[in-house]
Formats: structure tokens, sequence, C-alpha cells
């Protein structure tokens, strides 16, 4: 999960600099080690696949050029950099949780 965080942070700091075509490709690397992290918990995966798809849609235009595939590469790095952080403050509230309880 590191490189697939790694690559969408890279990659959202190269559509920031709108290096289009170099964000997109690293969106799709990430996508890929995302899936391959987890292609076991089906629940997680549907959930980053569902919310790509919905920030696709609702941040990027839609069309079938080399643009638009880009921005679905960017969708994905979007998608990881929020789930890893969700994850990580998710995990944070449980550890403190577990230490107030003890």
């Amino acid at each position: 999960m590191k490189y697939a965080f790694i690559l969408s942070i890279l990659s959202l700091v190269l559509y920031h600099d709108t290096f289009l075509s170099a964000a997109g490709v690293l969106g799709y690397v990430a996508g890929i080690f995302f899936l391959v992290t987890y292609r076991e918990k089906s629940s997680i995966l549907a959930i980053g696949c569902i919310a790509a798809a919905i920030i696709t849609l609702m941040y990027f235009s839609w069309d079938f050029s080399f643009e638009g595939y880009m921005h679905i590469g960017i969708a994905w790095s979007m998608t990881i950099t929020a789930f890893v952080v969700i994850l990580t403050l998710v995990s944070l509230v449980m550890k403190i949780k577990e230490k107030l309880t003890k």
C-alpha cells in the first residue's frame, strides 16, 4: 500500500504542475498497486473503485481522448490518497479508544 500511496502523491503533485500525461500514468500505476494490495478484500476494493468512478464523473470532463483517460488515473490518485488518510485516522482513533478503555 505504501507504494500506491507514494505514487498517488507524486501523481497529484505532477497534476498540480500541469504534467497531465505523467500524472495520469502514475495514477494508473498507483491504481494497479492498490488493486494488487487489496485483491482479497473485495469490500475495500469495491469502495475504492466506486469512489474513483464518482471522482472521475464529478471533477473531470468525461471525453474519450487522451486527456480524458489520464483524468481517470488522476482520479485513482485522489481516491488512494483519501483512502490512506481515512484508514490512518480510523486506526489512530481505534488505538486511542483502546488505550482509554484499559
